[in-house]
C-alpha cells in the first residue's frame, strides 16, 4: 500500500448558500473513508456576500474538527481566498477545490499516485484521456484563452484554470509571490513555477460543468486580459525572482 498523506484541503466560497452543505458532507465522507489519507484539514476561505454560506459553514464547525473557516471581511475574489487558505495550510500535501465538485473527489487518489514524483499536479480538461461535459461556448472561449497565454506567457500547460490542484508544501513559495486576486490566478502560479523550475505535470480528469456556477466566462474574459498582461509586466520586472 502506498503511504498514507497528510493533506490540507483549501475550497474557496462565495453566494454558494445552495451548494455548501452537499460539499461539506461529500468532502468529509470522502477524506474520512480514503484509506491513502491520514489526517486532513478542509480550509473554507469565503468572502462574506451576505447570504447563509457562512453561516452553514459555522453550523458545522463544532462536529467536525477537520473544518476550518477563514472570512474575508470584503469581496476580495477567488485567488485571494486560495492563496489565504494555501498559507494557513499545515500539512505536506496541499489541494484546492471548487465547491461545486465539478471534478468528483475520486479524482484525488489518481493525483496521490503521482504527487511524490512532482511538485505540482493540476487536473487538464484539454488532454484526450479527460471525459469532460461542458457547455460549447465555455470550450470555445478557453481555447481562446489557450491560445492568448500561450502567445504572450510562453505557457505550455493545456488547461491553467480547471479549478482542481494538488501540491506540495513547498509550493507556498510561488503563493507568496502571488498577486492576481482573481481567477486567473491559477496562470500566474504556474507562470512563477516554471520560472522556478518545479515540476508540474497535467492530469487527465472527469470534468462536470455546472449550470450554477458563479464564474461568467464572458464577463471575465476583459478581466483575463488584462491579468495576462499583469503577469507578463511582474515578470519582466523580476517581481517573480
Amino acid at each position: 500500500m502506498p503511504e498514507k498523506q497528510n493533506i490540507s484541503i483549501i475550497i474557496p466560497t462565495y453566494k454558494e448558500e445552495k451548494r455548501i452543505e452537499r460539499c461539506i458532507n461529500e468532502s468529509l465522507f470522502f477524506f474520512r473513508n480514503n484509506p491513502r489519507v491520514n489526517n486532513f484539514e478542509i480550509i473554507f476561505v469565503s468572502d462574506d456576500a451576505g447570504d447563509n454560506t457562512i453561516d452553514i459553514i459555522k453550523k458545522n464547525l463544532p462536529e467536525n474538527p477537520e473544518l476550518k473557516l477563514l472570512v474575508n471581511s470584503e469581496r476580495l475574489q477567488k485567488g485571494f481566498s486560495v492563496k489565504r487558505g494555501v498559507l494557513e495550510a499545515k500539512n505536506a500535501i496541499i489541494m484546492f477545490y471548487d465547491v461545486d465538485l465539478s471534478t468528483p473527489l475520486y479524482e484525488t487518489n489518481k493525483f496521490l499516485d503521482e504527487i511524490d514524483n512532482y511538485d505540482m499536479l493540476i487536473a487538464s480538461r484539454g488532454l484526450n484521456e479527460s471525459n469532460v461535459e461542458k457547455q460549447w461556448y465555455k470550450a470555445f472561449l478557453s481555447r481562446g484563452f489557450s491560445i492568448l497565454k500561450r502567445l504572450m506567457l510562453g505557457t505550455d500547460v493545456t488547461d491553467t484554470q480547471c479549478g482542481f490542484k494538488m501540491f506540495k508544501n513547498k509550493c507556498k513559495e510561488l503563493f507568496q509571490l502571488q498577486t492576481i486576486k482573481t481567477s486567473t490566478f491559477d496562470l500566474e502560479i504556474l507562470h512563477i513555477a516554471k520560472k522556478k523550475g518545479f515540476t508540474v505535470k497535467e492530469l487527465p480528469v472527469t470534468w462536470i460543468d455546472s449550470d450554477a456556477s458563479n464564474f461568467s466566462t464572458i464577463g471575465n474574459i476583459k478581466q483575463c486580459f488584462f491579468d495576462v498582461l499583469k503577469i507578463l509586466n511582474a515578470s519582466r520586472k523580476g517581481k517573480y525572482n
